[in-house]
């Protein structure tokens, strides 16, 4: 069975060593309070920093978007507040400086504090130092290094403004360069020549093409009306009307035709009076005439063909070179004036010095100390010398409990 706990053990303990317990507690107090009263007070000054939006965002060219909707890292600013550099400049910016011996990064950051505050926009700063003026002072010299820090890393400056200002020196060579190349060009360009031949022997080509097509329909008639000829038997006035709309035709032909055709064909009337094997002959030395008309034709067209091809080869060489030097001139033209636009956007917002973090408050010097506090380590210390008493008077109980008994004719505490 298990072996209970007899409470009374223990508070019969407590009371026959009380006057130790309250001596150990009313001691570590006492002692507590006297090296309270030896140290020297620490006064704590807080200065507060705020973290504002934007309240306008300029746009001179919707091509080059700053971007400022992007979260803000409120984060990061605790941190940069503790950073290395940032605190060594906040000691150089102090005057006077702290004494010699106080001047170690270190000892100078265990002096500073950086939180954000209920808000994350808010960032709280705090300086703790043994006199009050200088633990204000210290702590709103560190707010005015930190809120100048922390706007030149976000905020568009007299920098940002000088490089787009180099950007646009180098675009402006560019553009110059490019449009020194397109005028080059355009003294040499022959696009305007070579189109008007390429225009000048396409349409030579068409009227080849279209004469030659027209004398192939004739050459076809006419063979046609010899078939008719030769096989009729009798007069026949429908084929003698069927032959002057053949002459007629061919006529036309060569004064409609821009093409010269040299065709030398009779009137009706010394045609009405031939035979039928003079007609026959007469439509075979006329077909013979066309093929051969139509034979130069093609000769022509197949000459024509490779010098239209050439042409078109150097005016495609031309128009390529024209629109790469163009789209070139184009996109310089379009970036210097994007950047122009930029520069002037860059040194306005140079100007604004408000920035996006501002000083929302400076520490006033502190009238209160914030250490040492004399009561609570008091407290403090007398609890724990109480605490103490307690598991010391257990630990000697225990001890006695678990020595041997004394031996026969001695009594406890002697020895041999």
């Amino acid at each position: 069975m298990e072996q209970e706990i007899d409470l009374r053990e223990y508070i019969r303990v407590l009371i026959r060593h009380a006057r130790w317990i309250a001596a150990l507690a009313i001691l570590a107090a006492v002692a507590a309070l006297v090296i309270s009263f030896l140290l020297p007070p620490t006064y704590e000054a807080t200065a507060l920093v705020v973290i504002t939006k934007a309240r306008y965002i300029m746009r001179f060219d919707p091509k080059f978007e700053t971007v400022n909707d992007i979260q803000q890292p409120y984060k990061a600013y605790p941190a940069l507040a503790m950073s290395d550099d940032l605190i060594l400049e906040t000691m150089a910016a102090m005057n006077p400086p702290l004494p010699e011996e106080e001047q170690d990064l270190t000892r100078f950051r265990n002096k500073l504090e950086a939180a954000s505050g209920s808000d994350p926009s808010v960032v709280e700063l705090r300086a703790s130092y043994k006199d009050a003026d200088v633990a204000a002072y210290m702590v709103n010299t560190w707010a005015d290094v930190f809120v100048n820090r922390v706007n030149e890393l976000y905020h568009e400056s007299a920098q940002d403004a000088r490089f787009f200002e180099n950007q646009l020196a180098t675009a402006g060579e560019a553009l110059e360069k490019t449009e020194e190349g397109l005028i080059a060009f355009e003294a040499r360009n022959e696009i305007n020549i070579l189109s008007a031949q390429t225009n000048a022997l396409k349409n030579q080509l068409a009227a080849y093409l279209e004469a030659q097509n027209a004398i192939e329909l004739v050459i076809q008639d006419a063979a046609s009306l010899k078939a008719r000829v030769a096989s009729q038997t009798g007069g026949d006035s429908l084929l003698t009307d069927d032959l002057a709309a053949l002459l007629l035709q061919i006529e036309a032909l060569s004064l409609k035709s821009e093409v010269p055709l040299q065709l030398q064909v009779g009137g009706d009337a010394s045609l009405s009076g031939m035979a039928q094997q003079e007609l026959v002959a007469f439509l075979d030395g006329l077909m013979t005439a066309l093929e051969t008309q139509s034979d130069e034709l093609e000769a022509k067209t197949a000459g024509v063909e490779p010098k239209l091809l050439r042409l078109q080869g150097e005016l495609q060489k031309f128009t390529t070179e024209q629109d790469r030097l163009v789209r070139a001139r184009d996109v310089a033209r379009d970036t210097y004036t994007t950047l122009a636009r930029k520069v002037d956007e860059a040194r306005i917002a140079a100007q604004d010095e408000s920035g996006e973090v501002r000083l929302a408050s400076y520490a006033a010097v502190p009238t209160k100390p914030v250490s040492p506090r004399k009561m609570i380590n008091t407290v403090v210390a007398g609890a724990l010398g109480l605490l103490l008493g307690v598991f010391g008077a257990f630990a000697i109980e225990y001890w006695r409990q678990d020595a041997p008994p004394p031996a026969k004719g001695t009594t406890r505490g002697e020895t041999h």
